[in-house]
């Protein structure tokens, strides 16, 4: 269950989505009432993005407006596509049962044919028939060589179109596993990669560790450059988390400007090597605005790091990846924080803190 499914948090949210329909003159329908509440639950950082551009510019009121953003972000179009592929793939499956069917019956016709030739044979005069009887079996077998290429042909054809619609059936889900800003893995697919390294780790009995990174000072680099040039800061550190990582290492975006990373078969010690890698990766990249051509100047990334521990939920691992990310963050940003380092970081932030 998520946290705002419960009674009393599920109220609040509401009651809050409620007042900024109101506090912004929007019409209180299904529709604006699922964006706002989502809004209000603050965990989907681009459509709390979206909805202050869209109050920033008048549109929130919109009918249609909200009609389009509703359906960008609570309609799944390859779930469509992929519902379509399906729809297409039953039409396929049916038309080959035809085509079977038909095929059945012209061989049953010619079985009858030449049980009717054997019982001729069987009950007449062979030496006087003999030459009709050739000619019909004759005549019946031409013809059943002609359904078969007929059917052969149609079968070939089936099954290049049952290739088709299975490779592209492959493509859209490959695509439903892909966050489109980054290129990234999505949540759906880190999910389903997790659950498969921890599966391998427990059997096989190898390390697996986790990263969770967050773009420093992502908000205020956001408000003042604008939503299109924080798009690309996404694209270009989502890029250095690809370039540093190398096998079956998976990179995902975990929600916003917050990235995660699965390293089966590693150690804490390598996996903060690998973190460190990447943060140096994000410092040494300009910003250039693309309209202006403008310097824009560097971005940093602070690392937390966890090793998954044998029986444990995914949940205690990523947390503790987390715990670290914010230590990492409290101590100063721009640096990497394992576990091994919590303790050091949290106490060297509280000497900070008093000083």
């Amino acid at each position: 269950m998520h946290f705002w499914e419960m009674p009393e948090q599920a109220d609040a949210f509401a009651e809050k989505a409620m007042g900024l329909l109101r506090q912004h003159k929007i019409p209180a329908t299904p529709h604006n009432y699922e964006l706002w509440f989502t809004y209000a639950v603050g965990q989907n950082a681009d459509l709390q993005r979206a909805l202050d551009a869209a109050v920033a510019s008048g549109k929130a009121c919109d009918v249609n407006f909200a009609g389009e953003i509703h359906a960008r972000f609570f309609t799944d179009a390859r779930s469509d596509a992929i519902d379509e592929l399906g729809s297409k793939f039953q039409e396929e499956v049916k038309r080959l049962a035809l085509i079977l069917a038909g095929a059945g019956q012209d061989t049953a016709a010619y079985g009858l044919t030449l049980a009717q030739v054997a019982t001729d044979i069987g009950t007449g005069d062979v030496a006087e028939n003999f030459k009709s009887i050739v000619d019909g079996v004759a005549a019946a077998t031409r013809a059943m060589e002609s359904r078969t290429k007929t059917l052969e042909n149609q079968l070939e054809a089936s099954a290049g179109e049952v290739n088709v619609l299975r490779e592209r059936m492959e493509a859209v889900r490959q695509e439903s596993m892909v966050d489109p800003l980054t290129g990234l893995a999505n949540r759906r697919a880190f999910d389903q990669h997790i659950s498969d390294a921890i599966d391998e780790a427990t059997s096989e009995g190898t390390d697996l560790c986790v990263l969770m990174g967050d773009v420093d000072h992502f908000k205020k680099f956001n408000d003042t450059w604008g939503h299109a040039t924080g798009d690309q800061v996404l694209r270009l550190v989502a890029q250095c988390f690809k370039s540093n990582l190398k096998g079956r290492d998976t990179a995902a975006r975990y929600g916003g400007e917050e990235f995660i990373v699965i390293l089966p078969e590693t150690s804490l010690k390598n996996a903060s090597r690998v973190a460190d890698q990447i943060r140096k990766a994000v410092e040494s990249k300009k910003i250039v605005k693309r309209s202006t051509g403008e310097t824009l100047g560097s971005i940093t990334l602070s690392v937390g790091v966890a090793q998954y521990i044998k029986g444990e939920p995914v949940a205690d691992a990523i947390n503790r990846a987390d715990t670290c990310l914010y230590a990492a963050k409290h101590a100063g940003r721009n640096r990497v924080c394992t576990e091994q380092d919590l303790g050091a970081v949290e106490a060297a932030t509280a000497v900070a803190a008093a000083s």
